[in-house]
């Protein structure tokens, strides 16, 4: 069965046509009733029929992005390019997520942040004012007004992805367990010592900064 249908109600995004939807059956958990407009979107292929996600508003989601699961996309917010968002997601606002990213678990973008490249908001992650996340950067958590530390290693992408914790590759520990296996992790994936004592001088970094905010 079908949540919603296109209207003939449209917009025009960065050159795309987007269609105003309509609701076909009640969604109580997002206050929508048979009738309830919502927002736009360029097909079908946007937003998914099953669960109760949906977009309302004035939000636009175009591209081959795809909102699922429970997620809900409102305000002036708008999804595109490959990106993703499920769950219990929230893009709110002027807020913006594009590229390849992904918006999942109870994470929130909203104000006008700007999620885009291969990045991951997810957990119970916030993200909001002018903060803008990119590139690899995973963020598991934590509240982000500002950008996460984010650098570019000998061999890996390092950020922040939570308010005490570091992520090197596909590791995260926190600070304290870095500072412990820094070393131990860097022998054991054969790292030269060079590049092990840039990596240190990378952790303490982060940790200085955290610091000092």
């Amino acid at each position: 069965m079908k949540k919603y249908e296109l209207t003939q109600n449209t917009k025009i995004v960065d050159g795309v046509v987007l269609y105003q939807i309509k609701a076909l059956i009640d969604i109580p958990v997002k206050d929508v009733k048979i009738g309830d407009l919502g927002g736009y979107i360029k097909s079908e292929d946007n937003l998914s029929h099953e669960d109760t996600c949906w977009i309302a508003d004035e939000a636009c989601v175009f591209g081959n992005a795809w909102i699922s699961g429970d997620a809900c996309i409102f305000g002036n917010a708008g999804v595109s390019g490959k990106a993703e968002v499920y769950d219990n997601a929230r893009v709110c606002g002027f807020a913006n997520v594009s590229g390849m990213a992904k918006v999942y678990g109870m994470a929130q973008v909203f104000h006008n942040a700007k999620v885009s490249g291969t990045a991951e908001v997810l957990g119970e992650a916030q993200v909001y004012s002018q903060a803008m996340v990119g590139g690899k950067t995973a963020l598991i958590g934590g509240n982000w007004s500002e950008n996460p530390i984010s650098i570019i290693g000998s061999n890996d992408f390092i950020c922040q992805c939570d308010t005490d914790k570091i992520r090197i590759g596909c590791i995260t520990l926190t600070f304290d367990e870095w500072l412990e296996e820094y070393e131990s992790i860097g022998k054991e994936h054969g790292y030269p010592d060079k590049q092990i004592k840039e990596y240190k001088m990378i952790i303490k970094l982060i940790i200085k900064l955290n610091k000092t905010t």
